[in-house]
């Protein structure tokens, strides 16, 4: 059982600790998002944790919308983990995004 913890966290998985946030890896790179939709719990505590991986994106910035016109904004330093804790409070679609809108990912809420 251990071990299967231990490949799931090495590999980017949820977090397998029920009393800790989910963590969900998200990377920049010359694609855009990867991935480029997540789902995510409503009402529960998540981290999103973003790394850009290319200088040849507009992403160095990133734009996560938690609510209805609440949004998180954070500067993304290459090869540098960013960590952003939200609770999304309702179901629906939300989004990530650069600031000039024009890489988009999408946030399920169940």
């Amino acid at each position: 059982m251990v071990r299967v913890l231990a490949l799931l966290c090495a590999f980017g998985a949820a977090s397998a600790d029920p009393a800790g946030p989910s963590r969900f890896e998200i990377s920049i790179t010359k694609n855009g998002f990867e991935p480029g939709s997540i789902t995510v719990p409503a009402k529960t505590p998540v981290t999103l944790v973003f790394t850009r991986k290319t200088e040849a994106t507009c992403t160095k910035t990133i734009v996560v919308t938690v609510a209805d016109g609440k949004t998180i904004e954070r500067e993304l330093p290459l090869d540098k983990a960013v960590e952003i804790a939200a609770t999304f409070p309702k179901a629906g679609k939300l989004g990530y995004a650069c600031t000039m809108n024009m890489n988009k990912g999408t946030i399920i809420v169940q």
